[in-house]
């Protein structure tokens, strides 16, 4: 049984308080430690596409690499 079959890849909400407790865990944390468990995903995220989408792109254009 694929544990991730049911995970929505594409989801367009952030994780909330409510989700990251329903994983044992994090079942006994206090709110404010969970929410910044939550920002600490996002930024995570945030640069592993940013990343990404440099990888991407030809190395003179992400580095504004100058021609001599």
């Amino acid at each position: 049984m694929n544990k991730f079959q049911d995970l929505d890849v594409l989801r367009k909400t952030d994780l909330t308080v409510e989700e990251v407790k329903r994983h044992p865990a994090f079942a006994n944390l206090p709110e404010n430690q969970i929410q910044e468990i939550i920002i600490t995903i996002k930024t995570i995220t945030e640069i592993a596409f940013n990343f990404n989408d440099i990888s991407n792109k030809p190395l003179e254009k992400s580095l504004k690499v100058a021609k001599l």
